[in-house]
């Protein structure tokens, strides 16, 4: 049996299950025929498990019975992360990426396919662009605590997990550097 990325005290305390009794539970329901979206649904509406922890869940699933690895989406897709915590909130934080990347138009030699692109919901600032080798850079400016907020950066639709160490690899220091 995998083992899951998170404690068996964390999932539990989130979940009401320890990582084994949702195993258990989920080869019981032959969640391996279902989808991802069927799987985290099921987790939601039937057993109560919160949002986030219903699609972590199923990713822990879908990792265990080998139909995804670390890295990898459900779509079949890679994806590298990374995040760091800065002070003010998620205005701050998208305005210290958009400071960082101020003339740049390309990420480690890859050039952007287009401008970049900027949106907005009541929780999230995102900066958005695609990338000439078909990959797409989402940084994310959320609220954390008061006077702290997140910065995200997704990079998507990546080819093999090579590439998505390749990546971390840079968006980690890359983060560091961004309004510090």
């Amino acid at each position: 049996m995998a083992q899951a990325q998170y404690s068996d005290e964390a999932i539990a305390a989130a979940t009401g299950r320890t990582w084994p009794e949702w195993r258990q539970l989920l080869d019981g329901i032959d969640a391996a025929k279902l989808s991802h979206k069927d799987i985290a649904a099921k987790l939601h509406s039937e057993h109560g498990v919160p949002g986030w922890w219903s699609q972590m869940l199923t990713v822990e699933y879908e990792r265990a019975i080998g139909r995804r690895v670390i890295g990898q989406t459900c779509t079949g897709d890679f994806s590298a992360a990374a995040t760091r915590t800065l002070p003010g909130d998620k205005d701050a934080a998208i305005a210290a990426w958009r400071a960082a990347v101020a003339g740049m138009d390309t990420f480690d030699g890859v050039p952007f396919a287009g401008p970049p692109r900027e949106s907005s919901t009541e929780k999230w600032r995102y900066w958005r662009v695609d990338l000439a080798d078909g990959t797409k850079v989402t940084a994310m400016g959320s609220d954390k605590a008061p006077g702290k907020a997140g910065l995200a950066v997704n990079h998507d639709k990546l080819a093999d997990a090579d590439a998505v160490a390749r990546w971390k690899g840079y968006w980690g220091p890359f983060l560091k550097g961004v309004g510090g």
